[in-house]
């Protein structure tokens, strides 16, 4: 049977289309290959050196490197180079990168900072390693993401009279705040919880939406999407609806969370701390 034209300028158009999908010089056998092999490109996870070596390491490091890479491995200007930033360094896993930097194989290390004892060669590399796996998300200095900053820093009275004034139309201390300090044990997440209004662990409420055209019996659902010119509401039946607005249609949002919303523009660092402080102590 002869392929009808339809068929084969659909043909046409879906291979063209597959092509514009790989890169000239790219071949499908290669797209397959970076695929399976892509997971090799993550960061290597380095094994764990021994504590004493590290320690040994880092008493050479202070003697030997400090002077130029300085004490957090991040450089001098016009000195040493950052070796947070050294793909030697990034990728070392055993000592195969690192090890003939210290020795002085490669090009750039002063010779008095050069060192030839096996051991203490192997000693800075492994704690240069150790700096490295404490090392947080790019431009985090080493050992941040091992660290937990206090933030009950603020007044905890301050904080109630805070709570009082602005928060007590829709919560209470001795109501559905109740026990949120031993709710939420961490002042950080219960800091967020609350600026965010998804606070106690309850999900974000529903934001719904009525919309009314002349004529036309309300619709009222889940709002979807809400802009100028288009409201989509989800029904109770899980179909979706959505109005072309015009300057005769009514639209009602109905945000539980519009208090939250607006208060955040106005919060200062000090009601942040205060009232997290204050909510702290509602056991």
């Amino acid at each position: 049977m002869p392929e009808s034209k339809w068929s084969r300028s659909s043909s046409r158009r879906i291979a063209a289309a597959m092509l514009l999908l790989i890169p000239a010089g790219i071949t499908l056998y290669s797209v397959a290959q970076h695929i399976e092999t892509s997971k090799f490109n993550e960061a290597p996870m380095r094994p764990v050196d021994p504590p004493q070596i590290v320690a040994a390491g880092k008493a050479l490091y202070e003697k030997k490197c400090e002077s130029c890479h300085s004490a957090d491995l991040r450089g001098k200007e016009n000195v040493g180079p950052n070796i947070l930033r050294s793909q030697d360094a990034l990728v070392d896993m055993h000592g195969e990168s690192l090890e003939p930097i210290i020795r002085g194989e490669k090009q750039g290390l002063a010779n008095h900072h050069i060192l030839t004892e096996k051991d203490d060669v192997a000693a800075v590399a492994a704690y240069v390693r150790s700096i490295l796996s404490e090392i947080g998300s790019q431009g985090r200095a080493p050992g941040d993401a091992l660290r937990s900053p206090n933030i009950l820093v603020g007044d905890a009275a301050s904080g109630q009279h805070y709570f009082e004034a602005k928060c007590t139309r829709c919560h209470s201390a001795e109501g559905d705040m109740k026990g949120i300090g031993k709710k939420i044990s961490s002042p950080k997440t219960l800091q967020s919880a609350w600026i965010r209004g998804n606070h106690f662990g309850v999900p974000v409420p529903t934001i719904t939406a009525t919309v009314q055209e002349p004529g036309k019996p309300a619709v009222e659902g889940t709002a979807i999407h809400v802009d100028d010119f288009l409201v989509t509401v989800k029904l109770q039946d899980g179909t979706l609806q959505t109005v072309r607005r015009t300057s005769q249609t009514k639209v009602e949002v109905h945000d539980p969370l519009e208090a939250h919303r607006n208060l955040l523009p106005t919060y200062t660092d000090k009601d942040i701390h205060d009232v997290t402080a204050y909510l702290v102590t509602l056991k």
